[in-house]
């Protein structure tokens, strides 16, 4: 992500907290973790260490803080990051919360017991830094620790909107602040499927689709486990 766009994440974000930003967790990250709809059941241990990447209000980290493991985050500038800081604590929470990207994660490595990447791979706008993401999150996650992701889908409005330069590369237009930014959308499932195989085990796939109104908001997920 350039400097220019996390700027502008930055001011969105900063008017979003003055306003009703959410307050509640992403619903199927939740079922998929708590739930049973994994054949490879993910089982956090007491101590367990979460970490959302992109966490921007902390939302998604509120299940594990209620639930006493020791949750990190990221946000793509300092301010941010200490905006979600802020927002966690106001609400009777504490979390390190780091200024860090997808690729650039600021925590040693076999760390974690648990990734989160909600809705934010899909910025790296291109395969190889796709990959190199991906990568990223195994260095820091403990040897058969858990994968969580999601990416935009194919039928997002954002996605339907946008200009597709080449094979999974879309180019935002009229939409919103993200206008020219590229995104790396996979067109199907089993695409991201074999991708995410290359650096995960135990690999699942779904989807979560809803129609809004007038905005289909459609989002491929994808659980693994890492072994090293």
């Amino acid at each position: 992500m350039s400097q220019h766009q996390a700027k502008q994440w930055e001011v969105f974000n900063e008017g979003q907290a003055k306003k009703h930003y959410p307050q509640w967790p992403n619903e199927a990250m939740v079922k998929l973790v708590f739930g049973d709809y994994l054949n490879n059941k993910i089982a956090l241990k007491e101590q367990a260490k979460v970490l959302d990447i992109g966490c921007g209000f902390g939302n998604n980290l509120l299940p594990f803080l209620v639930r006493g493991y020791a949750c990190y985050g990221t946000e793509v500038t300092a301010p941010m990051a200490a905006q979600t800081t802020f927002l966690l604590k106001e609400r009777g929470f504490t979390a390190d919360v780091r200024e860090g990207s997808n690729r650039n994660l600021p925590f040693e490595s076999d760390f974690f017991d648990l990734v989160l990447s909600i809705n934010v791979i899909h910025y790296e706008g291109q395969l190889d830094y796709f990959r190199s993401a991906l990568n990223e999150y195994k260095r820091v996650l403990k040897n058969n620790g858990h994968l969580v992701m999601f990416t935009v889908g194919p039928e997002h409005t954002i996605i339907q909107r946008a200009k597709r330069e080449e094979p999974y590369r879309y180019r935002i237009q009229d939409y919103d602040f993200r206008d020219g930014t590229f995104f790396y959308c996979f067109e199907k499932l089993d695409n991201l499927r074999q991708c995410v195989s290359e650096t995960f085990s135990s690999v699942e796939t779904g989807r979560v689709t809803e129609q809004l109104m007038k905005y289909t908001l459609d989002f491929f997920v994808a659980v693994g486990q890492c072994q090293k």
